[in-house]
């Protein structure tokens, strides 16, 4: 299977140490060590930490050949973990990911490659030059799915961000600790607090959308499939948590990728979990399988 992903590519600075994240480029890692034949489209600086990224990424076994350099330097991320694990960031603005441009030959590529998925996100729209590229590439190139993870982080998200997620995505992926925020801008309103409830909401305001996962920490998650009409559930796996860095990216491919190879939604749900358990047990986000 062929992944396309566009979106951030960054360190996550830590006090003692750094390691190369971004929820883009942590899905494609993933995604590649799944069995995937994963590109990620993004920006770097002409800097050191552009270098390593590249480097990086091929070790990851990533194309890195959709990577643009931009005058502006590679992005970073503070990050600081909690007593639990938990983290919270420090994105810092004006970074090489917010000035990806895409030409025509771009597109030409991209459709001549003939990939299966598409994957982005919010975080990738913040700046006006990513958001006209993702429109871009959405709008004129074609994918077999459109899978969004929407990651609302701390003035990196708007409404209109929001609704072109909700817009575009066949597979939409949403946090429930999030899903009050995305419920708030108005687009859609649950007929009560359950899991299905705001599901078939989304699914209702929101044609394109096939599948919708809502992932519930330490709960599992959920999926709610339009097709058949059913929702299914998945406890979590694992009872060792280290970080939850990466956790909910290393979720999204191992769900995408179980999904493009023909299981079923519970065992794309199980696989998912699976993987994701694994990921939290580690410090590191794309930790070797």
């Amino acid at each position: 299977m062929k992944i396309f992903a566009i979106g951030e590519v960054l360190w996550d600075i830590y006090p003692s140490k750094k390691t190369l994240g971004g929820a883009a480029l942590n899905f494609v890692a993933h995604a590649s060590q799944l069995g995937a034949a994963s590109t990620l489209f993004s920006a770097v600086g002409n800097d050191d930490l552009g270098d390593e990224v590249v480097s990086v990424l091929k070790e990851f076994g990533v194309s890195s050949k959709f990577i643009k350099r931009a005058e502006q330097p590679t992005g970073r991320v503070i990050v600081t973990l909690d007593e639990k694990g938990i983290p919270s960031y420090d994105v810092l603005s004006g970074m090489a990911y917010d000035n990806v441009p895409v030409s025509d030959e771009d597109i030409d590529a991209i459709n001549a490659e003939g990939f299966d998925a598409l994957y982005f996100g919010t975080l990738i729209q913040r700046s006006p030059v990513s958001r006209a590229a993702v429109k871009k590439i959405v709008c004129k190139a074609k994918f077999g799915e459109i899978i969004c993870d929407v990651n609302l982080r701390v003035n990196c998200y708007d409404a209109e961000s929001v609704k072109f997620c909700l817009e575009n995505a066949t597979i939409l992926k949403v946090s429930i600790e999030e899903e009050p925020t995305l419920r708030s801008f108005g687009y859609y309103s649950p007929a009560d607090e359950s899991y299905e409830a705001i599901a078939k909401a989304m699914c209702a305001a929101f044609s394109n959308l096939k599948v919708v996962i809502l992932t519930l920490g330490k709960e599992g998650s959920y999926a709610y499939d339009v097709k058949s009409g059913n929702g299914y559930t998945q406890g979590s796996i694992g009872d060792v948590v280290v970080s939850t860095v990466g956790a909910g990216d290393s979720f999204a491919a191992a769900w995408l990728t179980s999904y493009l190879g023909g299981k079923r939604i519970e065992d794309c749900m199980y696989k998912a979990a699976q993987i994701s358990g694994f990921v939290v047990a580690h410090v590191e986000a794309v930790p070797k399988y």
